[in-house]
């Protein structure tokens, strides 16, 4: 029976499984001849499972459809006993990389974009910034006091519009566009911190990450007390100009100390610069000086910022912020939460489509854990370890 690969994004119900399916982790999520069900195809997004084999009729395109089980007939969703490894085999003489996806032809950001998750999580997005700006503005211009049940309300709305991790970095990847110096970047941090909160901690309370969501939250308020003709110059700063910049983590603490907000928010303001190595500012603190919540956030800040837009330079390729990371990050961010955020982040990238320094348009199809900025990509019919192909890399996603 011909089978055709499939983006999750573009299953629909009664489909029928070409192949047994699995998690990246080897567990069977449900075996071939599976009709698939609004739960199974939910199940497929929870599990970050980005693509799978349908059955098709003889013309290889037109997808066949089943009939669902019968009621009380539950199919097999998943069974969590092991299996035997699908790993690939790295050989060096005939690399096998025969069960390494690839996915539907459309581009995955576009079938991202066209999905209605998108949609909703684009709108609820937008309208919390239209907030935001409303209320920044008016504790700065009007020393008005921060409502932050309120404004936790907006964010939490946002990440409701998610279903795990990936798939928030999915909808920010797809958001990259709507690149705004404080507004749009604080709500991406708060996003990636509650994020990362959840993957490093995940029996942290309730209260807790609600604290370093709004951490993320407020953490470049003090911008707004830096004038735009330095904030938004396009050319080198001076050295006077970004001890000004530099001025923002002062201002944010002593706006946010005025409120009546937990003392956190105000010290990871304060402190979401300093770098573990002693190399960051305002005061130069190493590991144990710089609280958990202020580490977070400063991977979470710096991973937004340089993977979006600013006015003096375009968005640097993600996969050589992930190779930055690698390189320095290792001494300069706590990599107890580095890490886990890393190997989240590099799987939002699976299946897309990649530009090389050869000048060749590939799809990402396999993470190789030992180099995270390093994946698998194939080009036609051909397979890239880039981890073996020094003299190859990718230089931009295609989104």
């Amino acid at each position: 029976m011909a089978g055709k690969r499939v983006l999750t994004a573009r299953l629909t119900v009664n489909m029928i499984a070409a192949d047994d399916v699995y998690t990246t982790d080897d567990q069977l999520l449900f075996t071939e001849g599976t009709v698939l069900t609004e739960e199974i195809i939910d199940a497929l997004k929870d599990h970050s499972v980005f693509a799978i084999r349908i059955k098709v009729g003889e013309d290889g395109k037109t997808p066949l459809m089943g009939e669902p089980p019968a009621e009380g007939e539950a199919e097999n969703t998943e069974n969590t006993e092991s299996t035997e490894s699908t790993e690939v085999d790295y050989s060096p003489a005939e690399p096998d990389y025969s069960n390494l996806a690839a996915a539907d032809d459309e581009n995955y950001y576009d079938a991202v974009r066209n999905s209605a998750d998108y949609k909703e999580f684009h709108a609820t997005f937008l309208k919390t910034i239209d907030k935001m700006k409303g209320v920044f503005n008016r504790v700065v211009m009007q020393n008005e006091k921060i409502d932050s049940d309120n404004i936790l309300a907006d964010v939490e709305e946002v990440v409701s519009k998610s279903r795990n991790s990936l798939h928030i970095l999915d909808m920010l990847q797809c958001m990259k566009g709507f690149d705004d110096v404080t507004y749009v970047h604080s709500l991406n941090v708060a996003l990636l911190s509650n994020m990362i909160g959840k993957i490093v901690f995940p029996k942290m309370s309730k209260e807790d990450l609600d604290v370093l969501t709004l951490s993320g939250l407020l953490h470049d308020i003090g911008k707004m007390m830096i004038p735009d003709e330095v904030l938004q110059k396009k050319g080198h700063l001076t050295i006077a100009e970004f001890n000004v910049i530099k001025t923002h983590v002062l201002h944010g603490s002593n706006i946010l100390k005025g409120m009546d907000l937990d003392p956190r928010i105000a010290e990871v303001a304060m402190r979401h610069h300093e770098r573990c190595d002693g190399s960051g500012y305002p005061g130069g603190y190493h590991d144990n000086q710089i609280s958990p919540f202020a580490k977070i956030v400063a991977i979470a800040d710096t991973y937004d910022a340089m993977t979006s837009d600013r006015v003096y330079r375009k968005a640097i390729c993600p996969f050589d912020v992930i190779h930055m990371f690698e390189r320095e990050g290792l001494v300069k961010y706590e990599v107890e939460y580095l890490l886990p955020f890393l190997e989240t982040a590099v799987q939002a990238y699976m299946n897309i489509e990649v530009h090389l320094t050869t000048d060749e348009i590939g799809k990402v199809v396999m993470v190789n854990t030992d180099e995270l900025s390093k994946p698998v990509v194939k080009v036609g019919s051909v397979y890239y370890d880039l981890t073996k192909e020094r003299s190859i890399s990718i230089d931009r996603i295609i989104d």
